[in-house]
C-alpha cells in the first residue's frame, strides 16, 4: 500500500544523497575544464531556473538555482559550434576526454573517501571463529526448493537431519552431500522453531546463478559478540580503494550479464532489475532508517554506479562524448560539432523517455506494495 509517510521520508533521504553525488560529478567536470583550458560559462548550485547570481570570477558565473539537487557546469560550445578556440568542441580531443572522464573519476574518488571514512569510524565486526557461528538465511530465490518449503529470509539454521551444523562452508557441504534427497532442517524464526523438509537440487537441476537450495546464506552473529573495529588513515585508504575496486568488478560483471541476457535468451539476466529515482528513493529511505553506516555504504555504492553508467558509450552520456573524441583522435578528422550535438540531443531524448518508463514502473510497484527492485 502506498505510504505517504514513507514518500516524504524517501524524498528527504534521497535529495541529499543524489544531490551530493551529482554535485561531486559536476565539480569534477568543472575542475578538469579549468585545468584543460576549456572556457566555463557557469557553475550552478542546484538546477535551473536560476534564483540568484552569487558572484563572477575569472569569467565564470556562480549561481544559486531553485531546484536544490546537485549542480551543473555549462561550458562554451557544448550545444554546437563556437568560434572561441577555448570552447569544448574546439580543444584537442585528449583534453575533451579528460574533461568528460573527470566527472566519473570524482565519483570513484568520492566512493573511496566514503569507504575510508567508514573504516576509520569503525566497522561492526565479529573477530572470532566464523565456523562456529550459526548460519542465517539472507535471501531466498523465487520458485526454489527453499521457497517451496517455506524457508524465509532471517531464518537461522539450527540443525540439518538432526545434527547441529555451523559455519557457512559446513552448511553448504552438508546440503551438497544430500542433493536429490529430502532433508529436514530446523530453523529459528524469531521466537518460534520451525521444521521444514526440502529436497536440494542435483547439479544438473540448478539454474545459473543459484545453489542447490536457492538461498543466500551468511553467518548469524549475536549482537553481544559484535565489536567496532577501527582502521588507521593509511589502512582505511587502502581498504577504500579495495572496496571500490570490488564493487566496480561486480557491477561490470552484472552489466555484462545483463547485456548478454538481452542478446541471447539462453543467458539468464542477473538477479534484481532496473530501478529509477523513485526506486532509489525508496531504498535510500529504508537504508537511512537502519543507521548512518548503511546510508554511507549505499551512497558509496550509488557513486560507483553513477560513474560506471556515465562511462557507457551512449550519446548524451560522458562515455558517448569520450567515444566521439576517441574517433576524432583515431581518424584525425574533426566531427562537425553541430552533428555531434544533434546526436547527443537524440540520445538525451531517448534517455529521458527511458527514465519516464522506469519511473512509471517504479511508482506502479510502489502503489502495488512491491519491492523497489523487481526480485529484490
Amino acid at each position: 500500500m502506498f505510504d505517504f509517510n514513507l514518500s516524504t521520508f524517501a524524498i528527504i533521504a534521497v535529495v541529499p544523497v543524489l544531490g551530493f553525488l551529482i554535485f561531486i560529478h559536476e565539480l569534477g567536470h568543472f575542475l578538469a575544464a579549468r585545468w584543460m583550458g576549456v572556457r566555463v560559462l557557469e557553475f550552478g548550485f542546484g538546477y535551473p531556473p536560476r534564483m540568484i547570481k552569487l558572484f563572477e570570477r575569472n569569467g565564470v558565473e556562480y549561481t544559486l538555482n531553485w531546484i536544490p539537487f546537485g549542480g551543473f557546469v555549462r561550458m562554451a560550445g557544448e550545444d554546437g559550434d563556437d568560434d572561441d578556440p577555448h570552447a569544448l568542441p574546439n580543444v584537442a580531443p585528449w583534453r575533451r576526454i579528460i574533461v568528460m572522464a573527470a566527472g566519473p573519476f570524482m565519483n570513484l574518488v568520492a566512493a573511496v573517501g566514503i569507504f575510508a571514512l567508514l573504516l576509520m569510524a569503525g566497522v561492526p565486526s565479529y573477530t572470532g571463529d566464523a565456523s562456529v557461528l550459526p548460519v542465517e538465511i539472507i535471501a531466498v530465490s523465487p520458485d526454489s526448493p527453499a521457497a517451496q518449503a517455506g524457508i524465509q529470509p532471517g531464518d537461522v539454521i539450527l540443525t540439518i537431519n538432526g545434527e547441529r551444523v555451523t559455519g557457512t562452508e559446513n552448511v553448504a557441504r552438508v546440503i551438497k552431500e544430500n542433493a536429490g534427497q529430502d532433508v529436514e532442517i530446523v530453523l529459528q524464526r524469531g521466537d518460534e522453531t520451525v521444521t521444514v523438509t526440502v529436497r536440494p537440487r542435483l547439479p544438473e537441476e540448478i539454474p545459473a546463478g543459484q545453489g542447490s537450495l536457492g538461498v543466500q546464506i551468511g553467518p548469524y552473529i549475536p549482537p553481544d559478540q559484535i565489536e567496532i573495529v577501527r582502521s588507521g588513515p593509511i589502512e582505511a585508504l587502502i581498504g577504500g580503494v579495495q572496496r571500490t575496486w570490488n564493487v566496480i568488478v561486480l557491477m561490470i560483471a552484472g552489466l555484462v550479464q545483463l547485456i548478454r541476457g538481452l542478446i541471447s535468451p539462453n543467458v539468464p539476466a542477473p538477479e534484481g532489475g532496473v530501478g529509477g529515482l523513485v526506486a532509489i528513493g525508496r531504498i535510500t529511505a529504508e537504508v537511512a532508517k537502519q543507521g548512518w553506516r548503511d546510508l554511507f555504504n549505499l551512497t558509496a555504492f550509488l557513486s560507483i554506479n553513477l560513474a560506471i553508467l556515465n562511462l557507457l558509450p551512449i550519446p548524451a552520456l560522458d562515455g558517448g562524448r569520450i567515444l566521439f573524441a576517441l574517433a576524432e583522435m583515431i581518424s584525425r578528422r574533426r566531427i562537425p560539432p553541430e552533428k555531434e550535438a544533434l546526436i547527443h540531443m537524440a540520445g538525451f531524448i531517448l534517455l529521458i523517455g527511458f527514465m519516464i518508463i522506469v519511473t512509471f514502473m517504479d511508482i506502479s510497484n510502489w502503489i502495488a506494495g512491491k519491492p523497489p527492485i523487481p526480485g529484490g
